[in-house]
């Protein structure tokens, strides 16, 4: 559930996202605005909780931030403004991280190796599935409710989750704790990047997120403003994309070789997305356009696994930290990239960031293919 809970966060509204645009009277941007907003509080909040919980432990950080996402979920619902909205939206962002980066740091507390990465499989399957949800059930809220009515189950969902981790019990015991002091566990934020075999797959996933997120910013727009779409329709469109991403991911588990995988993953992405960027700057049809993107997001699902993998298993001893950043990280690229698809003509704006994206990811990825290739010879 707390892997779930990102693209949740991100994801839920991006149906109702024109039609927030014309309820609040302000652009498209000052709307992707609040995705962007989200996307620095899942940053922050990420390097922040990640390092403290190596400390201090993990159930109770967690409960701190499921609280202050409920109350955050409930002011956006109240804001009377765009202003107002995206400020909440930044602190709702902020709470939502201590979901997104514990829930890898309690699975690097249970398992290792090839068990650490099928469970990051599995983790990343949820992460697929989580964005067929949202959106679809946004879009399906659209037709009989407003942008309120969907955050105001999301506020559902929160408190759900803050239940639950009420019950959970602590992964991280005294014993395995830091007995560092504050600044030296913050410290540990810089000191992992030493390590090339946790920064080369963050890196490549950090730029596998600019795709991915220019994606997620654009197609709300692109789907119902250029291919004339209702909220449910692009929903449904927008969820078969998503389920390619649990797909690769379940597909990544079959793989016992990273650096094939990696290799793969990494040409796919460049490839479908070159495809698209084109179905995209020539306007071409909807059915063309839509396969290219389950191609694209079927890579995207098959990088997350093994990438996540490789950065935590190798930065073991500080988990939280490594963790933190791998997840920052990627939020932060989605953060710079959003408001970015909105200047200028959106459907080349949207494309050169995707092959911005999957440029930069295939560089680090075939740097890191060959580090892992000479480490095992």
């Amino acid at each position: 559930m707390l892997t779930a809970f990102g693209p949740f966060v991100t994801d839920f509204y991006l149906p109702l996202m024109p039609e927030m645009a014309s309820y609040f009277k302000t652009s498209p941007s000052m709307i992707a605005m609040s995705l962007t907003a989200s996307m620095v509080g899942l940053s922050l909040g990420q390097i922040l909780i990640g390092p403290l919980s190596d400390k201090y432990g993990r159930k109770h950080l967690l409960v701190v931030s499921m609280a202050l996402f409920v109350l955050s979920t409930i002011l956006c619902i109240l804001s009377p403004n765009v202003f107002l909205f995206n400020v909440f939206r930044l602190i709702q962002g902020f709470a939502g991280a201590g979901g997104v980066v514990l829930a890898k740091s309690i699975s690097t507390d249970m398992f290792t190796g090839i068990e650490l990465a099928d469970f990051m499989a599995i983790l990343g399957a949820i992460h697929g599935v989580a964005p067929v949800m949202a959106p679809l059930l946004g879009g399906g809220m659209a037709r009989f409710t407003s942008w309120r009515g969907v955050f105001c189950l999301l506020l559902a969902i929160g408190v759900v989750l803050l239940v639950c981790t009420l019950r959970l019990r602590e992964s991280l015991t005294r014993e395995r704790r830091s007995t560092a002091n504050v600044l030296h566990t913050y410290g540990n934020l810089f000191w992992v990047f030493r390590n090339r075999l946790f920064t080369l797959p963050t890196l490549a996933m950090m730029f596998t997120f600019v795709t991915f997120f220019a994606y997620i910013s654009s197609s709300p727009f692109i789907f119902q403003q250029t291919y004339g779409l209702s909220p449910f329709s692009f929903s449904l469109c927008f969820a078969l994309n998503a389920f390619m991403i649990g797909g690769g991911a379940a597909l990544a588990a079959k793989f016992r070789k990273p650096a094939n995988l990696l290799r793969m993953a990494s040409v796919m992405l460049m490839v479908w997305t070159v495809l698209v960027s084109l179905c995209l700057i020539f306007h071409l049809s909807l059915w063309l356009l839509m396969l290219c993107y389950l191609g694209m997001l079927l890579s995207f699902g098959l990088m997350q696994p093994v990438s996540t993998a490789l950065a935590l298993d190798a930065e073991r001893a500080n988990a939280g930290a490594a963790s933190a950043i791998f997840g920052a990280g990627g939020f932060l690229s989605g953060a710079l990239v959003s408001p970015l698809v909105s200047v200028g003509n959106m459907m080349v704006s949207t494309s050169v960031a995707m092959m911005a994206g999957a440029l930069g990811c295939l560089i680090f990825s075939s740097i890191l293919v060959n580090t892992l290739r000479k480490r095992q010879n």
